[in-house]
């Protein structure tokens, strides 16, 4: 790595975490924190891998738009509202940052030392990057080592994130505002990957199967496939619950913030296709299961035609009613609420329903070892 890019890593924190266990020995648990366009999720974790604190917040307009950070000022005062209001201890954060102007690939690349890596992947990501690679924090995990056959070296397979700077430093500065620190960056990818582990593990499935987490949120649905616990690919799917609501309000006269609370109790997917309304919903859904299943078709491609064994739904659009049934139907796999899979880390009776939402900031705060 360039003296440059030391600079950049030692200023922003690791992009990714890289460890095997949620907390390393004698490291303290710390803040985890999701930032949306619409809400902010704050997640403190106990040393025994339950929640300590979780907080969900509506985020004002404009301060946050497809991850960046368009208010500093405002958005850390909201920052130390909230950490007052919870009663949050603890300076130190891992951040999750999304949002289409990061770039995170899956590189194989010939076994070498750790020295030589570096130099390989950006020479690897250059073609993927659309400013200059002086603009971005770039950092990799190794997830698979592939033997190589009669003797012969062996290659590596690596997720690697690009993140431009000025994202990253705006999140830094307005932490620093809210008298916070950043220790590291995570990426959605990566997030997936740890507690995709855990989510296999704790459920007592093989872990040698397939999954996808589907994040269903007010901007975009975001579509990721595990393979064996490893990240395999990542998609955005644009549209997702507010377009849902403005077809709604379209169809129904409804202001936008009744149509949202109509929708939240609604089953269309059991009510009378003759309603124009709900062909206005079958509609926006029959689009969205289009594009779902070129992206699992490509996955199967990919994999020589083995398919997704589960699928988990997380997200505000995921309570939907009759919406599991729906997928399971549409898509011929079985369906399940990530929340259940993350009962493991509820550290109270009244967490449970914020749970799926916080799955980022979840994810964020698992750390390793070494």
């Amino acid at each position: 790595m360039s003296k440059q890019s030391k600079k950049r890593s030692s200023e922003y924190g690791k992009i990714l975490e890289r460890r095997n266990s949620i907390y390393g020995k004698g490291t303290k648990p710390i803040i985890g924190v999701d930032i949306g366009s619409s809400y902010i999720k704050l997640v403190k974790m106990k040393k025994n891998n339950k929640i300590e604190k979780i907080a969900i917040e509506h985020i004002p307009e404009g301060l946050v738009v497809q991850g960046r950070i368009e208010a500093k000022e405002p958005l850390a005062d909201l920052l130390k509202t909230i950490i007052k209001k919870y009663k949050i201890k603890g300076k130190d954060c891992a951040v999750c940052i999304s949002g289409n102007e990061n770039i995170v690939r899956e590189l194989t690349i010939p076994e070498m030392d750790e020295a030589q890596i570096m130099e390989n992947i950006n020479h690897e990501i250059v073609s993927f990057l659309p400013l200059k690679m002086e603009d971005y924090s770039i950092d990799y995990k190794v997830m698979e080592y592939i033997k190589g056959e009669n003797d012969a070296l062996g290659k590596l397979r690596v997720l690697v994130a690009a993140i431009p700077n000025r994202l990253a430093r705006a999140y830094v500065d307005t932490f620093k505002l809210a008298k916070l620190k950043v220790k590291y960056i995570d990426v959605i990818p990566n997030i997936d990957t740890k507690l995709a582990r855990m989510i296999m593990y704790s459920s007592g499935r093989n872990e040698s199967q397939d999954i996808a987490i589907m994040d269903f949120g007010a901007q975009t649905i975001d579509v990721s496939v595990l393979n064996q616990g490893n990240y395999c690919l990542h998609k955005a799917i644009l549209n997702g619950g507010d377009y849902l609501t403005s077809i709604i309000a379209e169809k129904s006269g409804m202001e936008f913030e009744e149509a949202e609370k109509y929708k939240c109790f609604t089953n269309f997917f059991s009510a009378n296709n003759d309603d124009p309304i709900v062909q206005g919903v079958h509609n926006y859904f029959d689009h969205l299961i289009k594009d779902i299943i070129r992206i699992l078709e490509f996955y199967r491609n990919r994999n020589q035609h083995k398919g997704i064994d589960y699928i988990y739904i997380m997200g505000g659009g995921s309570f939907l009613k009759g919406l599991s049934t729906y997928l399971e139907k549409s898509l011929d796999v079985k369906v399940y609420p990530l929340s259940e899979a993350l009962e493991m880390f509820r550290g109270g009776r009244n967490q449970t329903e914020y749970l799926a939402d916080a799955f980022n900031a979840i994810g964020a705060t698992m750390r390793e070892e070494g």
